[in-house]
């Protein structure tokens, strides 16, 4: 079967590959697995478990393409998928972790070569000091901003992607803000 040139949508993907075409579920593990990793670098302190999880999220996926109804975005079920698989790992490794902000001040230098040495280092002070504010949330709201603002799922999604109703979720992601406000404030003073 030769694949099209054309971009397919999401529903076309999921059914493709429920029919077993490896390559519509290779285009859907492309379009959607920088996404899902960001938001699972910010739920998971440790790299290794962030790659497991975001591996485990998509074989889970391709086990049950078949309860993908399309009424949601793709993205926001495997997000779904992919928070339920960190928090499990969370849940079964809380007394280890390792510095989230270490993890993404590496993949930061990857992705930023071309930026000046000094506002590299500033940026990466930034983004330690706000990963670190991040990690100190409670998780529900943790999740909440990092799927709406680090990831730009729309409150609608995060509100399906938790599971939780439209208002429950805009809670979240306010409190969550508000609380991380908070935390960030005397950085900002310096």
């Amino acid at each position: 079967m030769a694949m099209s040139s054309l971009p397919r949508d999401d529903v076309s993907l999921v059914r493709a590959a429920e029919q077993g075409d490896v390559e519509a579920f290779t285009e859907i593990v492309r379009q959607h697995e920088r996404r899902l990793r960001i938001v699972l670098v910010r739920v998971l302190d440790d790299a290794r478990d962030v790659d497991e999880a975001v591996q485990d999220t998509f074989v889970l996926a391709w086990r049950n393409l078949d309860r993908y109804r399309g009424d949601a975005a793709l993205f926001t079920w495997l997000y779904r998928i992919g928070v339920n698989e960190a928090l499990g790992r969370r849940r079964k490794k809380r007394l280890t972790t390792t510095d989230l902000a270490t993890s993404e001040a590496e993949s930061a230098r990857e992705v930023r070569r071309d930026v000046q040495p000094e506002a590299s280092a500033e940026a990466a002070d930034l983004r330690e000091h706000v990963a670190a504010a991040l990690r100190l949330l409670p998780p529900d709201y943790r999740e909440a901003v990092v799927l709406r603002d680090l990831a730009g799922l729309s409150n609608d999604e995060v509100a399906a992607a938790l599971d939780l109703s439209v208002p429950a979720a805009k809670s979240r992601i306010h409190r969550g803000r508000l609380q991380l406000r908070e935390l960030l404030e005397p950085h900002s003073a310096h």
